[in-house]
């Protein structure tokens, strides 16, 4: 079985065939092809070197990658729709999680950042710290690193660990508490809150550089209908290139398409979809980057992407491949 993200690894075989829509902006799934769903948490404190604590990371089987409107969505809405949702987690699925998300979601305010940060600590520890610029994923990828290393934001999460940590040094009669409530996500959206203005200053640098290069090759491109295939090659999927892949895919449809101009945010909602659509088996992005995303050439391992009005959708699909995997593995 292929690897999509892992500790290292982590098995996952895209979706199969899934049927037409119900009319009612719904799937009807014929059949999926699925991993075994793997045991263990997705965070958990192991004990290194010397006695030190420090933490594995990862994914068991169902990898879900979620715009911001998604969690926020999920958060605030139809209570029943987030129990299910929630469900899926403590079942076999797992939440790549970045830093963008992190830092958007702290700008909110008052009740509204409570309920969406009650929701994100219900998942409790079963998400993955995942890279959010597809520059350094696909130099990862380029040195031959292996997909769960790829995407892996280790570094982030050892910040956050050694953070939550500083105080309790030997001899401090401090206790640490290592148990899963240690790695919610409530607390490290709260740690990542001082960096929200740093951030914002990298989206828009973000948008700048991808209007600045879709622009300028563009422009090229009109002038010589060959020139895209020289300068940017689509090369056929790989497991390992999954990124470079989904990089090359999107920077050539935006490029092709004349009617398309960067605006405020689609630097950031380009990285999203590279990292949804390279690492998920399932994910949820804005309506033109699902659109994207299914162009892809065929065949490809990319997520099955959602749109917000979708989600009740995308949570049966879930539900519906974690039941299908749960049969396989009693066999």
């Amino acid at each position: 079985m292929d690897d999509k993200c892992s500790r290292h690894k982590v098995g996952v075989e895209n979706v199969g065939a899934w049927g037409k829509r119900t009319g009612r902006g719904e799937y009807k799934a014929k059949y999926v092809k699925i991993p075994t769903v793997r045991e263990g948490l997705m965070i958990r404190a192991v004990c290194g070197v010397n006695g030190v604590p420090t933490f594995e990371s990862t994914v068991r089987g169902f990898p879900i990658y979620l715009d911001n409107f998604a969690i926020k969505s999920l958060a605030k809405g139809d209570g029943s729709l987030r129990r299910r949702f929630v469900g899926l987690f403590h079942d076999g699925a797992d939440l790549l999680f970045s830093i963008a998300n992190g830092v958007e979601i702290s700008g909110a305010q008052g009740a509204s950042a409570s309920t969406i940060k009650d929701f994100l600590d219900e998942l409790g520890p079963h998400w993955y710290p995942v890279d959010f610029n597809p520059y350094k994923v696909m130099e990862h990828e380029k040195a031959g690193v292996d997909p769960g290393g790829c995407c892996l934001a280790d570094d982030l999460l050892r910040a956050y660990f050694a953070n939550r940590t500083c105080e309790h040094l030997p001899g401090s009669g401090k206790v640490i508490d290592l148990s899963p409530e240690f790695f919610r996500l409530g607390p490290f959206v709260d740690w990542l809150c001082p960096e929200r203005d740093h951030f914002l200053e990298r989206s828009r640098a973000f948008d700048a550089e991808l209007r600045t290069s879709v622009d300028k090759l563009r422009a090229k491109h009109k002038h010589s209908a060959g020139w895209l295939d020289h300068v940017l090659p689509l090369m056929p999927f790989s497991p390992r290139g999954a990124a470079t892949f989904s990089f090359t895919c999107l920077m050539r449809g935006l490029i092709s398409d004349s009617g398309f101009q960067v605006k405020k945010g689609d630097g950031m909602d380009f990285c999203h979809a590279v990292m949804a659509s390279s690492f998920a088996t399932f994910a949820a992005l804005d309506r033109q980057w699902k659109r994207r995303v299914e162009n892809f050439p065929k065949p490809n391992r990319a997520a099955r992407v959602y749109y917000e009005p979708e989600l009740q959708a995308m949570v049966t699909d879930i539900e519906l491949a974690l039941g299908q995997s749960k049969a396989l593995a009693a066999r």
